[in-house]
């Protein structure tokens, strides 16, 4: 894992920085806001991630079909 969202705050590790990864960090932005808070999204996004794994759970599917190619 190189990047984290918490509401507003992206939290990317030091030289992982990529067009891709941001995008793909700003999607989760908007599921925060599409859930009405942290406090709504977060127990959803862990309850995908616990049932069916990261790589199959629909917010992170969602996140990687809005990402965009590096530049």
């Amino acid at each position: 894992m190189v990047g984290m969202t918490f509401g507003y705050g992206v939290y990317v590790c030091h030289g992982y920085v990529t067009f891709s990864l941001l995008s793909h960090e700003f999607r989760h932005v908007q599921q925060y806001e599409q859930a009405g808070s942290i406090a709504a999204y977060l127990p959803a996004y862990l309850e995908q991630v616990v049932t069916v794994g990261y790589d199959n759970a629909p917010f992170e599917i969602d996140a990687r079909a809005h990402e965009r190619p590096d530049r």
